[in-house]
């Protein structure tokens, strides 16, 4: 068994997690360590604020699913003990090859029998499924309700509008958010939040600047346009395969199941990707931080969007994502429905050194006709309903500074002007101005699109540089 500090990180919770293991390992803390003979699983004591060492051990039974315990009072998985054991042994410290504990033997035999149980479930669900007809009464019965909470949202839209935005105060938002609490009983929570996500964008007005309550407008108007035609025809038919080249169930507040996802060829057997950028923000809407990062496909060229969700009220008990820096092995890439920089998840993974070949087969995939990319990327802007920034993969070709901002050059003498994402709080122009314009031979720039409507500048934000050796991140 081979672990390695980046897999540590992909690991644990957090950062001061991982810090706190790393400094038990430096001031020895760790005793007794020992390791089976198969190297699945390592384990020791770690002398703590007790009188009695902490005993912990890291199960790798499962490679993609590692067990981490311990007997000390804390409720993050993994605690600093079991991450320090892992340090411990990714630093080559003695770990004594002994007979597996018979506490941690019966619990690998109890995890074993409820692995099978969940694989005869599975097994009989689909039989089940197999055998028992589709409840369509069940379905009209529930597309009914999503249709009459259109209708209500779709007066609600009408009531602020008619009202105008200067004149919705205090006291008219409490109304209003009442109201749109009430879409949580017609199931389309995504309706719903994109009026909750009207309002945050209300409470954050400056000088009458109402260009993002409008954008969030126009987003709820084709949203309702859509869902309601959506809807109905579910409604006569509801047999019918769910929508798959967009987004639109997700959109109105449809969780997909990973096994959905399969069942409709949404998945991809033994992928590689590799991560291009990775950035944490604050969705107010949501009440939540989201953890997002985007990926190279290296068998497809194709770019995903990964996102991690982590409530306020859960911040301690979900961990928190992080960069990449090496090439992900994934037996099943599940893509969600979506055209552009589609979602994906995993259940399991592997990883493995990102080499000079990894890097040029993402620069290969770059495009070099910035007139494509601008093409393609309006026709996506101008539906409401689709990524309003887009990420690309630029080839570069000559790069020059013109007053504060770089402008990028293909072979045809199309331009892109880089420029910073202020909305998003992504600076990213300062730090690729020590670079470009000396690095733009075989290199490819991972860049996001932005379409300013104040200013009607077309231009690009950079996330990271590829380059064959390396890969510089602009974000982080």
């Amino acid at each position: 068994m081979k672990i390695t500090a980046s897999e540590i990180e992909l690991l644990v919770p957090n950062a001061a997690v991982a810090k706190n293991g790393r400094d038990l390992v430096s001031k020895n803390k760790f005793s007794n360590l020992k390791m089976s003979e198969d190297g699945s699983l390592i384990w020791g004591e770690c002398s703590g604020s007790g009188a009695s060492p902490y005993f912990c051990s890291v199960d790798y039974i499962d490679e993609s699913k590692p067990v981490f315990r311990c007997n000390c009072p804390s409720r993050q998985f993994p605690c600093k003990h079991s991450t320090g054991l892992l340090y411990a042994f990714e630093k080559q410290l003695k770990f004594t090859v002994a007979e597996i504990p018979e506490e941690i033997a019966s619990k690998r035999a109890k995890i074993q029998k409820r692995v099978e149980n969940k694989e005869q479930e599975i097994s009989d669900t689909k039989e089940k499924a197999a055998e028992k007809p589709l409840n369509t009464k069940s379905i009209i019965k529930k597309t009914e309700t999503q249709l009459s909470g259109i209708e209500i949202a779709k007066k609600l839209l009408n009531n602020i509008v008619q009202m105008g935005l200067s004149g919705i105060d205090a006291t008219v938002r409490r109304t209003f958010d009442e109201r749109i609490k009430e879409l949580g009983n017609y199931h389309i929570e995504g309706v719903q939040l994109a009026f909750t996500n009207l309002l945050v964008e209300l409470n954050c007005v400056e000088n009458d600047e109402y260009t993002n309550v409008i954008n969030q407008l126009n987003y709820i108007s084709a949203l309702l346009k859509k869902s309601g035609e959506y809807f109905t025809a579910k409604k006569e038919n509801p047999e019918a395969d769910p929508e798959l080249s967009s987004s639109i169930e997700e959109q109105t507040g449809y969780v997909w199941k990973l096994a959905g996802l399969k069942k409709y060829g949404m998945y991809e057997e033994n992928a590689e990707i590799m991560q291009l950028s990775y950035n944490t923000y604050d969705n107010a809407a949501r009440k939540a931080f989201i953890d997002e990062g985007y990926w190279f496909n290296l068998k497809t060229g194709k770019i995903y969007r990964s996102k991690n969700y982590r409530p306020y009220k859960a911040l301690k008990y979900i961990k928190e994502e992080n960069s990449c820096f090496e090439v992900m092995q994934i037996p099943e890439l599940f893509i969600y429905p979506g055209d552009v920089n589609p979602r994906v998840r995993w259940e399991s993974m592997k990883l493995r050194l990102a080499v000079d070949a990894d890097r040029l087969r993402v620069i290969s995939g770059a495009s070099s006709d910035y007139a494509e990319v601008v093409k393609t990327a309006k026709s996506t802007i101008k539906n409401p309903l689709m990524e309003k920034n887009p990420v690309v993969l630029l080839k570069l070709n000559r790069a020059h500074i013109a007053g504060e901002h770089i402008v990028l050059e293909d072979a045809q003498g199309n331009r892109l002007t880089l420029t910073d994402l202020p909305e998003q709080q992504i600076y990213t122009g300062t730090i690729l101005k020590s670079i470009l314009p000396g690095i733009c031979e075989n290199a490819a720039l991972a860049a996001m699109i932005n379409n300013d409507l104040k200013t009607g500048i077309f231009s690009v934000t950079a996330l990271s540089l590829i380059i064959p050796d390396r890969v510089i991140r602009l974000l982080y």
